[in-house]
Formats: structure tokens, sequence, C-alpha cells
């Protein structure tokens, strides 16, 4: 009865947890994350301690970005083609080593901004590969029918993540040193390393059968099928946008604090930390809802809201009232983009996964690499508001295109918006 009970109150959550892999994903994944947005804290105020530089923040943004725009179609191909959880075993130990050497730079007053922008671009390069990898380790280990649970549970840690490493971040910084801040994500690769060694392959697991296609052809049928999909195509439209507008503002935090608020670093933790808190509200909402609530109608509004929250951002400079705005950026922000996310890993053929997860995350980058550069360098001559403000009105007009096209949306998704068909959990 209590069992019953508790499933009753948790939802989606219930179902997430009661599988044994993803129990032991989430301890990595959990520690990985944090540790994750504590270094991205780190190298952006590095950057900004050293250089005092929107345009090097910038420079450093894209420098993370670069590789996945040369080599994430690659990287998709080759996880369509091989075992994406053994590609995971062999990357995860060279990007501990990048942490380390990282570390070990920040630990011994070595690093210069020309070896973080080195090593931020060795990052850059591995993550091409990691990423559409990545993507395949649920639905590899989770079955199907709870799959739609665990991405948005994943999500939510993830979120949680958002909120927890900068302020982890910040205090780390402000206590200790920025050293102190690369050693944690040392800790989080390693524990997510172990984690990823306990996992174990579901009996119904099915291998995806490997493409008869060379590279470039697996390459090519990858985006033909993300362009040819319009379900996948608008939302594809939808979260670009949302993240040029995204990345700028979490790429320019430290800007916005010197300018908006008078702040340093605590005041991008509290900028970053309240977008998390934000996100971790509508995450685990998301992840108790299940499927019932991951609707393109809900995507849609979400995405409006998110691009006038930020507006807002620019327009006030009361922290409270700030912090209150960045909260609703992070709730409106995480229902777009897991709601997105959910509804493409639903839909897309298993045997397409890493190529379309991979292209997907290419897109996004190269979205938020122009977003980022062309407001940074904006913003080192005419301040941070005018381009922030002009990247929010592109993005109305997005919303009004996807609009105009909401049915259409709906429709091409087709099963993945039923809650009773086998690809979806309560």
């Amino acid at each position: 009865m209590k069992s019953s009970s508790r499933k009753k109150l948790l939802g989606g959550i219930a179902d997430a947890f009661s599988d044994r892999n993803f129990r032991i994903h989430s301890v990595g994944a959990i520690a990985s994350w944090i540790s994750f947005f504590v270094q991205i804290v780190a190298v952006s105020w590095m950057t900004w301690e050293i250089t005092q530089s929107t345009t090097w923040l910038a420079i450093i943004a894209l420098l993370d970005i670069l590789p996945n725009i040369l080599l994430l179609p690659l990287g998709g191909a080759l996880a369509d083609r091989f075992d994406r959880y053994k590609i995971l075993l062999i990357l995860n130990p060279l990007m501990l080593i990048q942490a380390l050497i990282l570390a070990l730079l920040g630990w011994s007053g070595s690093l210069t901004i020309w070896s973080l922008a080195i090593l931020v671009l060795v990052h850059g390069l591995l993550l091409s590969f990691y990423v559409p990898a990545m993507h395949g380790v649920l639905p590899r280990f989770i079955a199907k029918t709870h799959l739609a649970s665990a991405i948005a549970v994943n999500s939510a840690y993830t979120q949680f993540a958002v909120f927890a490493g900068p302020a982890i971040a910040g205090w780390i910084i402000s206590s200790y040193s920025i050293a102190v801040a690369f050693i944690i994500n040392v800790v989080g690769y390693l524990i997510l390393f172990v984690s990823l060694l306990f996992l174990r392959t579901p009996p119904d697991y099915t291998k995806p059968e490997t493409s008869s296609l060379t590279i470039r052809q697996d390459i090519t049928e990858g985006f033909s099928y993300l362009r040819g999909h319009r379900g996948i195509f608008l939302l594809l439209v939808m979260t670009l946008w949302a993240e040029v507008i995204g990345s700028g503002i979490y790429h320019m935090a430290p800007a916005y604090s010197a300018e908006f608020l008078n702040m340093g670093v605590e005041g991008v933790s509290l900028v970053l930390a309240s977008f998390g808190i934000g996100a971790t509200i509508s995450a685990l909402w998301l992840a108790r809802g299940g499927a019932h609530v991951v609707t393109p109608n809900n995507i849609l509004w979400s995405f409006l809201a998110f691009g006038l929250s930020i507006g807002f951002l620019f327009l006030f400079s009361d922290v409270y009232l700030i912090v209150v705005v960045c909260v609703l950026v992070g709730i409106a922000g995480e229902i777009q983009h897991t709601g997105t996310m959910s509804l493409i890993q639903l839909v897309v053929d298993e045997n397409k996964r890493g190529r379309v997860m991979g292209n997907l995350f290419l897109l996004q980058q190269i979205a938020a690499g122009i977003g980022t550069y062309f407001i940074g360098a904006i913003a080192s001559s005419h301040g941070l508001a005018i381009p922030m403000l002009v990247m929010v009105f592109c993005c109305l007009l997005a919303w009004i295109f996807i609009f105009t096209r909401r049915e259409a949306l709906a429709s091409a998704l087709g099963s993945a918006l039923d809650p009773n068909s086998g690809t979806t959990a309560d």
C-alpha cells in the first residue's frame, strides 16, 4: 500500500529509479554534472580574471565549440556504428586526464590564457565524440517503457547541478582558489567512470543493425533525417534560438555581474544558481508528469516565456528582482529544453540516434558560438544590453514562425505524444 502510494505521489520519478542501471548511472551523472558546472564557472572566471575582456570570454567559449563543429558529425556516425557504452569507457579516462592537467596547472600557478585556451580546445575535441555516445546510454540500459521518465529525471539532477555547481564554485573560488574548483572536476570524472563500470546490459537489449553505408554516407543520412523529419525540424528551430540567447547570457555572466549587479564572482554564482533553481523545479515537474506534460504546446509557450524573461534581465538592475526573473528563466528554459530532448529521443530511429543527437548538439554549439561571439564582440564597445535585446527580438520572431505551424508539429510527432503507447512512461 505504501509502495503504491509512493509511486502515485512520485509518478515518473519512482518509475525511473525502480531501474537498477538508472540508479547507478545517477550516482556518476550527478557527481560529474556538478563538477562540470563548477569547472565552467572556474574557466569563465579565470578568463575574466586574467583578461577582463568580454571578447576573451567569447573566444574561450568558441574554442570549446569549434571542434564540435568540425567533428560532431563523425562522432555521431561512429556512435551509430560501434557500441556507445564502450566509446564512453575509452573517452572518459581521456577527459579525466584533460581535467587533471588543468587542475595541476591551476594549482602550480602556471595557467595562462593560452594554456587555458588549449585545454578548452582539447575538451571540445573529446566532447565531439563523447556527446553522441552519451545520448545512447539511457536508451541502451533503460527499458523503453521507462525511458521518458528516465530522461526527465536525468535532466532534473542535471539542472540541480546547474544550481549547485555555480553555487559551489563561487564558494570554493572565494574561500579557497580556482585550482580547487578544477580539482573538483577531476573527482567528478572519477566517480562517473566507476559508475559506468557497474552498469549491466539488460537481457532484452537488442543491438541496432550496423550501417552498410560509408562514413560519409552515414553523416549525410544523419543530416537528411534531421531535416526531413518535420516534427524534429520544427523542434530544432526552436531549440537553436533558445541556445543563442541562453548561451549568450550564460557565457557573459561575469560581464553581466559586473555591469548590472556591480558584483564579482558572487554575482556570477547568484545568476547561474538562480537559473538552476528554476530549472530544477520544472525538471522535477516534468519528471513526475512524464509523457503527459511533455507536449509541443507546453514546449512552445515555455520557449516564449524563456525569451521574454531573458529580455527583462536587461531592463532592471534590482538584485532581488533579477534573482526572481532568473528563476523564471530557469523554469521556462528547462521545460523547453528537456521537453524538446525528450520528444526527439522518443521519436528518433534507434540506428540513427547517435547521428541525430550528435548533429543536434553540433547545431546547438554552432548557434551558441555565433550568438556568444556576436554578443561578446558588440558588448565590448556598446554594452551587453543592446546585443542581448536584439537576440531576444529574433527569438520572438522564431516563436511566431513555430506557432503558426504548431498543428503540423503535433501531427509529425505522432505516437510520442501518446502516453499509452509503448514508447513513453506514465
